[in-house]
């Protein structure tokens, strides 16, 4: 009996240790682990009880015995029901949390996808990795699904190797391998990217964007290389000469005042950090100086104010000449009757020798510096519909390459044929009367001096198709006007004069800009370089 009563009053005094506790210090482990430890107490208690029974003594059937018994039955209960409802207010606050967490970063996301391999070395990794990542490790599609994507995400010699192998669930393997083996090539990929290194294009003048390319390139260049396991660590010397090479005075004086000791070798990280400071510098000066300021503006006199509104109503009162060959003021010169009843070669002196625009009619400016968009509507060159001059046809039976050579010819004689007959008419006033003679010369032997080609000129992620003249013999490369605009090529100011034969300077050239031009029909071809506008 003894031995019931010690272990019946252990139940009552854990209730009274655990009412003790506040809810914040239970946690559902504790809460469990309690549980455990209140349901061995009673079961020891519960055990003592049966065997007081079973040993037949009188003391047992007393009512004070049995009603120790139920009170700490009663005891159990009631501290197992608190603890289970605590550890059930416990698990629903923890999954409301973790629900509300998961709602917070229910972000929905744009399909990731790899893009199409043309056989192109460079960009082999990228395609393996992301077809790994994508559909290789994807655990839903069957082999002879991703064999099927593999096809579709493949051009050129690439599919031709995927093509070959069967579709089926151990055609993938094989198509896979296969492409691995034609295109793993490690020497290639770190050739390619010593070559981007050691080609790397000079920085003519200090611009903020010109130096963050510069940098970017090297740093490229210099992971790809430690992703192929390639040591450059001990590169300093060779990379911070490569890129010294390309900087301008300005920056490589810059560089050379941070380094202390000018005995030393120059670590890539001290330069890299260079860079970025100087290229933020340059940065931040170009946007302080593209903002503009109106109350730093230089505020203007009474006296000028008065003046300039004179001159506004004095201007509002004179009747301005449209025309200058007429001198009347109700029509354009396009519109004049006695500027259309002239000839052709007439109308192209009078434009000259009013210093006007041989596009739009109009002076000022000449016709490369034209912003109109309007050309002729005959041959669709870059002069007025009513400055065409048309140029002869011979008949004769020749393919339609041939006879666009023809008259392309023709029409360069016939404008050089208009020229002199301006210049002719410019200097007779000079000369006094004399006797007009005119010629025309057309060879109708066909030639071709210089060839073309189809090419493509990326900007802004866009390739735009364009014809290139090809002259072996010229030092420079050239772009039209048309085409700049046609493109919206950003373009730098440069001073420059084109000559030809004998040293004759035939243009000035004030603009120049950098194109990438590409091949239509292999992707592997880019040529950086800069034209001249």
């Amino acid at each position: 009996m003894e031995t019931f009563i010690r272990l019946a009053d252990v139940v009552p005094e854990f209730e009274a240790d655990y009412n003790s506790m506040t809810e914040t210090e239970h946690t559902k482990y504790t809460l469990a682990i309690q549980q455990e430890e209140l349901k061995a107490m009673w079961r020891k208690a519960k055990i003592a009880y049966e065997e007081y029974l079973s040993s037949g003594a009188v003391e047992a059937k007393s009512a004070s015995v049995k009603a120790k018994y139920k009170s700490t039955y009663s005891t159990y209960l009631r501290c197992m029901s608190n603890m289970a409802e605590l550890h059930a207010k416990l698990v629903k606050s923890d999954k409301d949390t973790e629900d509300m967490s998961a709602r917070e970063h229910n972000i929905h996301l744009p399909p990731c996808d790899t893009d199409v391999f043309k056989g192109d070395y460079l960009s082999w990794p990228t395609f393996r990795d992301m077809f790994t990542a994508i559909y290789i490790n994807n655990k839903r599609l069957t082999p002879v699904e991703k064999l099927f994507h593999l096809n579709q995400k493949t051009q050129g010699e690439a599919k031709e190797i995927v093509s070959k192998c069967d579709v089926t669930n151990e055609g993938f393997n094989t198509a896979w391998k296969n492409l691995c083996d034609r295109f793993e090539n490690k020497r290639i990929l770190v050739n390619s990217q010593i070559k981007i290194l050691f080609n790397l294009e000079s920085v003519e003048s200090e611009c903020g964007t010109s130096l963050k390319k510069l940098q970017r390139n090297i740093n490229n260049c210099l992971s790809a290389l430690r992703c192929h396991q390639i040591d450059v660590s001990n590169w300093d010397a060779i990379v911070t000469y490569l890129c010294s090479t390309k900087l301008p005075e300005s920056t490589l004086a810059l560089w050379e005042q941070t380094i202390e000791n000018k005995t030393e070798i120059a670590k890539w990280e001290d330069m890299d950090k260079f860079l970025s400071n100087r290229f933020q510098t340059l940065e931040t000066i170009s946007d302080i100086k593209a903002v503009k300021h109106p109350r730093f503006s230089k505020p203007q006199n009474s006296k000028n104010n008065e003046t300039q509104k004179r001159h506004g109503a004095y201007q509002a009162s004179v009747a301005k000449i449209l025309c200058k060959f007429c001198k009347g003021n109700n029509h354009k010169l396009s519109k004049c009757q006695k500027f259309l009843k002239i000839t052709t070669a007439d109308r192209i002196a009078f434009i000259k020798n009013n210093h006007g625009c041989l596009n739009c009619l109009s002076s000022g400016h000449t016709v490369t510096r034209c912003t109109c968009s309007f050309n002729c509507s005959v041959c669709h060159q870059r002069h007025h519909t009513l400055l065409h001059i048309q140029a002869f046809q011979p008949k004769a039976t020749m393919n339609q390459r041939h006879q666009t050579n023809v008259s392309d010819g023709l029409e360069n004689i016939a404008s050089t044929s208009a020229q002199a007959q301006a210049r002719h008419d410019a200097s007779k006033a000079n000369k006094g009367p004399t006797q007009n003679v005119q010629s025309c010369f057309a060879n109708t032997n066909i030639g071709i001096l210089l060839g073309t080609a189809r090419v493509n000129i990326y900007f802004n992620n866009t390739n735009f198709s364009a014809r290139a003249l090809i002259d072996s013999g010229s030092e420079c490369s050239f772009i039209t006007e048309r085409l700049k605009r046609r493109i919206n090529l950003p373009s730098r100011r440069i001073q420059a004069q084109v000559s030809g034969i004998n040293n004759t300077v035939s243009a000035q050239v004030k603009e120049a800009c950098f194109i990438q031009l590409r091949s239509p029909i292999d992707p592997l071809i880019n040529i950086d370089t800069t034209v001249l506008d």
